[in-house]
């Protein structure tokens, strides 16, 4: 195997984009989640009443205006509700409705079965390797980018 190039990395990482972004462009009807939307409200289940939206920016690896977008376009779709905390005005308190927790159950179940076949054909050492090698690149990206 030859070696990797800067130019042949860059291309895997944005072919990875654009196969992640067809993944969740495909919509089979108008309502589906994209990927930022289903990630965020993951996200926020996951947190459960402690749901903050600092980690679920780091979480995302997004900006604040970006989580401000997704959550706007959720609440609008009435997936979602965002309210003032009374103890800290400066803090959201953002929580699923019964529709969004039952949109994100289906969209789970959907993306659980597409990631299932994805790890059947990659093999589980591959997939597991996969993972790995994501989560080594993102902890020196970090790395560099707390040096910067």
């Amino acid at each position: 195997m030859s070696p990797c190039t800067s130019d042949d990395l860059l291309h895997s990482l944005f072919l990875l984009k654009s196969l992640l972004n067809a993944e969740f462009g495909k919509k089979s009807d108008p309502g589906d989640l994209t990927m930022p939307g289903y990630a965020l409200m993951r996200r926020l289940a996951l947190d459960g009443d402690a749901a903050d939206l600092a980690s679920a920016r780091e979480y995302l690896a997004v900006t604040k205006a970006s989580v401000s977008q997704t959550l706007a376009s959720l609440e609008r779709r009435g997936l979602l509700l965002r309210q003032t905390d009374p103890a800290n005005r400066r803090n959201l308190i953002v929580t699923l409705t019964p529709k969004g927790v039952e949109r994100l159950r289906q969209k789970e179940l959907q993306v659980e079965r597409r990631l299932q076949e994805l790890l059947a054909e990659l093999g589980g050492p591959d997939a597991a390797q996969f993972v790995e090698l994501v989560n080594k690149m993102d902890a020196a990206l970090s790395v560099k980018k707390k040096e910067s």
